[in-house]
């Protein structure tokens, strides 16, 4: 009220109270942003340590699998060989097992040569080793058949990277280990016209090795040394010691209904005949 008797009134405004006002100023600000901007590259190094161990844990994994995969192939190859010498291109008859030390390359028979589709086809098949200077690497060779022609092809498949060298041995019946195979004794004599009976038996050429050790001078595991029996059991890869000279291969005639008869040589058309031997003169009716 006024001193004259009149009344007046204050705005709302000015009838409040004053308050204090609280926040931050720009200091506290950038004092948090620098802190978590700490937090974070601390969380994203330790992120990114954390994504580097897995992948090089990933990377070593799938570097022993391929170690692992390269080493049952290799035991299935050796542990499956035969006592079958083969024709190479050049119509030269080559030991079961034949080592070239120049080359590094390991040749032999094999078998259990898979035939799902029932082809007219061996299941001895050539397998070769050899180290691909080049590209650094153990590699697989294969062939379609086991006398060769000419022109008869081949397959590499590379098995192994990132190895330095390889090193091959032999384990010879009594003659202890050996860096050359045929060792020197039992060297197989040599037929240029495939197909040509040999001059006698095979009885001096040499039998396939007892064992084989491959020494791998890798670069991520060092010195690898792998040792591989020959034969699936003592004995049975040497054929009962005989040694025979390989034949063509020739593809079998298809079904023919007019022998449904019975032909004893063919399992499409053998009647059953438990007690017959195999060889013996077809029973007729009369």
């Amino acid at each position: 009220m006024a001193i004259d008797g009149t009344r007046w009134c204050r705005p709302p405004a000015a009838r409040r109270c004053p308050v204090d006002s609280a926040g931050f100023t720009l200091l506290e600000l950038l004092v948090v942003i620098g802190i978590f901007a700490v937090f974070a590259a601390m969380a994203y190094g330790g992120l990114i340590s954390v994504l580097q161990t897995r992948a090089d844990l990933e990377a070593r994994l799938d570097r022993t699998a391929t170690y692992q995969k390269a080493y049952w192939i290799l035991r299935d190859d050796f542990q499956s060989g035969v006592d079958r010498p083969v024709l190479g291109n050049d119509g030269q008859l080559q030991s079961a097992l034949q080592y070239a030390p120049a080359h590094r390359n390991v040749e032999f028979t094999r078998d259990g040569w898979p035939n799902p589709m029932d082809r007219p086809r061996s299941t001895l098949r050539r397998v070769g080793y050899l180290w691909d200077e080049a590209h650094r690497a153990l590699t697989r060779r294969t062939w379609p058949v086991l006398d060769r022609a000419p022109a008869t092809g081949l397959t590499d498949t590379t098995l192994l990277g990132e190895v330095d060298a390889v090193h091959w041995r032999f384990l010879g019946d009594g003659a202890g280990w050996t860096d050359a195979w045929p060792s020197g004794s039992g060297q197989l004599p040599s037929f240029a016209i495939p197909g040509v009976a040999a001059p006698g038996p095979l009885a001096n050429a040499q039998p396939p090795p007892r064992a084989v050790e491959l020494v791998l001078e890798t670069h991520d595991w060092g010195r690898v040394r792998l040792l591989f029996p020959y034969g699936r059991a003592s004995g049975s890869s040497r054929n009962g010691g005989v040694s025979w000279l390989p034949q063509p291969e020739v593809a079998m005639p298809p079904h023919d209904p007019a022998f449904d008869h019975g032909d004893p040589l063919h399992p499409q058309t053998a009647p059953d005949l438990p007690s017959r031997a195999l060889g013996a003169p077809p029973v007729t009716s009369p």
